[in-house]
């Protein structure tokens, strides 16, 4: 009867969804300019009162489909070098807006904000962002139809002003800053946004529902651009930096201090109308924010964050396939750890005197761009130099060198045509060439999405393929070439309130993206179905609703094996006081197995399991209101499993203090306790494998501190410690059927003694943007990594163990000067 009842469920939904109103798409006029106006913030001028504005606003959040509570004017003008957008945000208590001031890109804080979003080639997939806050702070960024964003730090002015009916701003975008289609009459998708902040309120001038999937696909339309010609696009920005670091060597002619002075230059050029080439030549990252290192003891490689700007801007066409991980660029060399070299000369024990742990990258290439077709072509390209570790010989005494790593080149190739519908095809090429001996990789994808007109279904489809091929290393009469394959296919409804998918993804065992990609396990199939129900509209004390119910089965690729059987029930809802909350529950009914953790292969097939106890897992968070000046989130939840007597627990606390518009704090404490976790602990003879239970604790404490002296300056701290410690209790024989034997002793391998580490970082950085794009940045930065074993595992004994031990300080000032050529040319015609 049940299956019945949701059957009738999702036809009631389909009719329903058809049987909706058309959405209208609103349409403007851009009105030429022969003088610009001035960019003051009052736009106050004549021709800004001879546009026909813009206005009916409607929310988003937190009434979804509301008229937007305050008044809004936009007007647009434009030029032979620029589009102006002028708005009057009137306000009927404009002693209320908030001003918090937050450093370029910094996302919405307690400030009112206005935004305005270009989709110049009307593909509804893709849009230019500019956003400014009432403290006059900018925010930019390219948009997708999903509502992703991927920073993009443009040239671009704006102004603010207060007046007694609320606030007003002034944009002016040159076009060096927009791609456009080389055609004499143009219609642009475009839209407006208004936050009001001490509502809570995001409002759109083309209505944004909350129901319907997609952002740009919802704009309006802007009509009355012709006889555009894109500028001759060419920016340089040299940077010249200094660096001072400090690390205590206790080695006999290694100095402690160590001074290095770096130059370099990034150009971006505009080959036509469409396509932009960004180069970094001798890049400097030195100023990135510090990883956060952690205890790993999983069988799988930990993901670290993309900090580099080069990296971190105009990427979207290449991140759209998930096949492209940025972070193998300039990584730890090949052979950081397994290095190899001539022990008859030099003997078994030569002694490590320098092996660097990151390969220096030469140079780095990005050209992208649409053509007026809707076909997107990035084509990205970065080469890093030979690392070599130099060892001295303990027999000769001679110091020698050992390459760990040869040069690479690294591409990445991504063809993506737009589609009508929100819908699209990409095809993507990843490939790494490295020098002789050692192997190379190249992965190839094809994925597509397909929507319905009225953007309620969507279909996914995907498919790569990797392939590994080696230089001549592999013994003569053996397979030289890897390849590997995965496949996902997903349909469902997309839009309303009743919403479903059901997803399958098989991924084979020689699967491997991992030399340009980050995959952190591959061998497994997985089949998920699940049904929501969401309400976006306030209801008796919740501004919205999001509920999910699904299942989820898993399998090896290879053996085709059961490994987990999971229900799954998702809650998130915000109420009327801006409180949100939300939980998970996962259901475990079957044992599951784990054929990872063993880290026991046959052919690069699994051959031996774990066996994981049926179980239950539970998570929530609260989050207050963040216009307070005292603001929490809390995390918290547990995993239970009553055969092994498992209960993990953690729980993240995090305040947050606004000490006035200029100075916020953030602390955040998160503890982590499996005091009966299980894992693996070193192999014996005869393929033999040893398990343990082991207690595991984790804290991290960080601590973020921000003042703004004021839209262009900035004062910026980062703080962690984080400590963790593994403690075996318990050994045991692991038997084929997953199950563990009690020894009666500990294992003499290194992966059942106890682990202990701590990572303390502080990132102090002083910012100062002197100019369009031209910025000054001086940082200080302290790391310490202490993985001694104290005499007990007590959180404040690791800290004072930690502040005693050896650590970097470095101490770096940069500068970054934005040279543009329209800007030069202007000058220099000024002066004649």
């Amino acid at each position: 009867m049940k299956y019945v009842c949701l059957l009738l469920l999702c036809i009631g939904s389909t009719f329903l969804s058809y049987a909706q109103a058309p959405k209208i798409t609103k349409q403007l006029t851009a009105v030429r300019t022969a003088t610009p106006p001035k960019l003051d913030g009052i736009p106050n001028e004549e021709i800004w009162q001879q546009v026909a504005p813009a206005t009916g606003f409607i929310q988003t959040n937190p009434a979804n489909g509301s008229p937007a509570r305050q008044r809004t004017e936009v007007r647009l003008l434009y030029d032979d070098e620029a589009v102006y957008v002028a708005a009057l945000l009137f306000d009927t208590a404009p002693d209320s807006i908030l001003t918090q001031l937050s450093q370029r890109d910094g996302g919405q804080v307690n400030a009112d904000m206005f935004g305005v979003y270009f989709d110049t080639y009307l593909d509804k997939q893709n849009a230019f962002g500019f956003e400014v806050s009432t403290a006059g702070v900018q925010t930019d960024f390219k948009a997708t139809s999903n509502g992703n964003e991927n920073s993009w730090d443009a040239v671009w002015q704006s102004a603010v002003s207060r007046n007694p009916q609320g606030w007003s701003v002034e944009l002016r975008i040159p076009y060096s800053a927009l791609r456009f289609p080389k055609k004499d009459v143009q219609t642009w998708g475009i839209n407006f946004w208004r936050s009001t902040r001490r509502f809570r309120e995001d409002s759109y001038w083309n209505f944004v529902d909350s129901s319907i999937q997609g952002f740009v696909n919802q704009f309006g339309e802007a009509h009355g651009i012709s006889g555009l010609q894109a500028p001759l696009r060419l920016s340089l920005m040299p940077y010249l930096s200094g660096y001072a670091d400090h690390y205590p060597q206790d080695q006999p002619g290694k100095k402690d201090l160590k001074t290095t002075l770096n130059g370099g230059m990034d150009i971006k050029y505009g080959i036509n109308d469409a396509f932009t080439l960004d180069m970094t030549l001798v890049p400097d990252f030195g100023q990135t924010q510090s990883d956060a290192q952690v205890l790993n003891l999983s069988p799988f490689e930990v993901r670290f964050d993309e900090n580099r700007q080069f990296f971190t801007e105009g990427t979207e066409l290449f991140n759209k396939a998930g096949l492209f991980y940025s972070r193998r660029i300039g990584a730890q060399p090949l052979n950081y750890y397994n290095y190899t070299y001539d022990r008859e000369r030099y003997g078994e024990n030569a002694a490590v005197l320098e092996n660097p742990e990151k390969t220096s990258l030469v140079n780095a290439t990005k050209l992208s761009g649409r053509t007026n077709k809707g076909l997107g072509i990035g084509l990205f390209n970065a080469v890093t130099s030979n690392a070599y570790a130099t060892l001295r010989s303990g027999v000769t005494n001679e110091e020698f060198r050992v390459l760990t790593d040869p040069v690479t080149n690294y591409n990445v190739l991504v063809l993506d045509q737009s589609l009508p519908n929100s819908s699209f095809i990409t095809f993507t090429n990843t490939n790494v060439t490295r020098g002789a001996g050692f192997y190379n990789a190249n992965v190839t994808g094809l994925m597509s999405k397909l929507t319905n007109k009225k953007n309620s279904y969507t279909l996914n489809l995907t498919g790569n393929l990797s392939q590994r091929y080696n230089k001549g290393e592999i013994p003569v009469g053996t397979d030289k070439m890897e390849l590997g394959h995965m496949y996902s296919a997903s349909f469902g409804k997309t839009s309303g309130n009743f919403q479903f998918q059901a997803r399958h993804t098989a991924e084979s065992h020689t699967y491997d993206i991992n030399d340009l990609g980050y995959l952190d396990n591959n061998n497994s199939r997985e089949t998920q179905v699940h049904v929501a129900y969401n309400v976006y509209k306030p209801f008796w004390k919740l501004n919205n609703l999001y509920n999910a119910l699904g299942v989820q089965h898993r399998m090896l690729y290879k053996p085709s094996v059961f490994t987990q059987l999971a229900y799954f029930l998702e809650t998130n809802a915000t109420t009327k006081k801006f409180l949100s909350l939300g939980s998970n529950i996962v259901w475990l009914p079957l044992d599951g197995y784990d054929y990872f953790e063993p880290r026991s292969y046959n052919n690069g097939v699994p051959d031996r399991k774990w066996r994981k106890p049926a179980g239950w897992e539970v998570s929530s968070y609260v989050s207050s209101d963040y216009r307070k000046k005292l603001a929490i989130d809390v995390n918290f939840g547990f995993y239970l499993a009553p055969e092994y007597d498992q209960f993990d627990k953690w729980i993240g606390v995090s305040p947050r203090v606004r000490v006035n518009d200029n100075l916020q704090l953030v602390y955040g404490l998160n503890y982590n306790h499996a005091p009966r976790d299980f894992g693996f602990a070193g192999n014996g003879i005869q393929d033999s494998i040893f398990f343990g239970r082991r207690e595991v604790r984790t804290v991290n404490n960080t601590l973020t501190g921000t003042y703004i002296f004021n839209a262009r300056t900035a004062l910026n701290l980062n703080m962690r410690h984080y400590w963790s410690n593994a403690t075996f209790d318990q050994y045991f024989l692991l038997q084929e059927n997953g199950n563990g034997s009690a020894l009666g002793y500990r294992p003499l391998t290194p992966s059942a003694e106890p682990r202990n580490f701590n990572a303390f970082n502080i990132d102090l950085v002083y910012s100062w943007r002197f100019a369009p794009g031209s910025e000054v940045s001086v940082v200080w930065k302290n790391a310490i990594y202490n993985s001694v074993l104290p005499e007990r595992t007590d959180y404040f004994l690791n800290l004072s163990s930690t502040l005693q031990a050896k650590q970097l300080n470095s101490f770096s000032v940069k500068v970054l000067y934005y040279l543009d050529y329209q800007v030069l040319k202007r000058a220099l015609n000024t002066r004649t």
